[in-house]
C-alpha cells in the first residue's frame, strides 16, 4: 500500500519568519517542520491550544511526532523588501519597519504518517476539502493545493544518492558524527543553506536545536553523500531515481 503523500503548494508569497529576528520580519526560503505540520493541521483541522500554558497543544503535538516531512522548493526563489513607519506608543517618533516576503513560492511536500491521518489528510488534499484555509507564515499568504498523489516510497538503505529535496543538517549543535557533502549534478544547480530552530521527539519530549537545512533552489539535483543521520530517514521513488530526507 502506498505509504507517503506528495502535494504541490504555491503561493503568491511566503513569509516564514526567523523568531530570531525581532526588529525588521525577515523570512527563510522554506518552512520550518513546525511550520509545515501546522498546515497539515489546519488541513485536517487540528485545534490550536488558546490557553497559556504550552505553546503548543496536545492534538499537534501528537501530530508532530507521529509525522515525517519532506521538501521539495520548485521555484526560483526570490525575496522582496518594503518599508512601513512604526509609531512608538512611549515617544512621538515614528521607526522605519522592515518587511520581506518570499515571491511565487512553489513546493512539493511528502508527508508519512500513521494509517488514519494519511487517509484522512489524503482525502482532504484530494477533494479540496481543508478545515482550515493553508497559508504560508502568514494570513496574508494563502496557499494553494495541488498535484496530490499517494506513493510507495520505500527505505533508502545506501549512503550516496540524487537528491532534490532538503537534507537535514545534524552535524550543527546535535550529532557530531553526522556529515553532509553535495555535488551539483547539473552546472546550473543551486544551493541555499539556511538555519532553522528545529523540533523533534527524543525519549517522549519535544526537544530544540537551531540546525542547517541544506536546500536545493529551482527543483536543482544535487550528487549527495551522508553519514550517521539520526534524526531523518531517505525514502527512494519508485522508479530508483532521485532520494527525498524525511525528518
Amino acid at each position: 500500500m502506498p505509504d507517503i503523500i506528495s502535494f504541490r503548494a504555491s503561493g503568491e508569497f511566503a513569509a516564514f519568519r526567523d523568531p530570531s529576528v525581532t526588529s525588521n520580519q525577515t523570512v527563510y526560503y522554506i518552512p520550518s517542520k513546525s511550520a509545515v505540520i501546522g498546515m497539515i493541521g489546519a488541513v485536517l483541522g487540528i485545534e490550536r491550544d488558546h490557553s497559556l500554558g504550552e505553546i503548543y497543544g496536545p492534538g499537534y503535538l501528537e501530530l508532530f511526532k507521529k509525522t515525517s516531512i519532506g521538501i521539495e522548493l520548485e521555484s526560483d526563489p526570490r525575496k522582496v523588501s518594503f518599508f512601513t513607519n512604526h509609531r512608538s506608543l512611549k515617544e512621538s517618533k515614528t521607526k522605519p519597519f522592515k518587511t520581506e516576503v518570499l515571491v511565487s513560492p512553489s513546493y512539493r511536500f511528502y508527508v508519512k504518517t500513521d494509517d488514519a491521518t494519511r487517509e484522512a489528510l489524503y482525502k482532504s488534499l484530494k477533494d479540496n476539502d481543508c478545515k482550515y484555509a493553508p497559508y504560508f507564515g502568514h494570513a496574508y499568504c494563502p496557499a494553494r493545493i495541488s498535484d496530490v498523489a499517494m506513493q510507495d516510497m520505500p527505505l533508502f538503505k545506501e549512503l550516496k544518492f540524487a537528491t532534490s529535496a532538503v537534507i537535514l543538517d545534524e552535524s550543527e549543535t546535535y550529532n557530531t558524527g553526522f556529515s553532509v557533502t553535495a555535488n551539483k549534478a547539473q552546472d546550473s544547480s543551486r544551493m541555499i543553506i539556511e538555519r532553522h530552530l528545529h523540533h523533534f521527539f527524543e525519549n517522549g519530549q519535544l526537544e530544540r536545536r537551531v540546525l542547517r537545512h541544506w536546500i536545493p533552489a529551482g527543483g536543482s539535483i544535487y550528487k549527495v553523500q551522508i553519514e550517521k543521520p539520526k534524526l531523518s530517514s531517505l525514502h527512494s521513488f519508485p522508479d530508483g531515481g532521485k532520494v527525498v530526507c524525511l525528518y
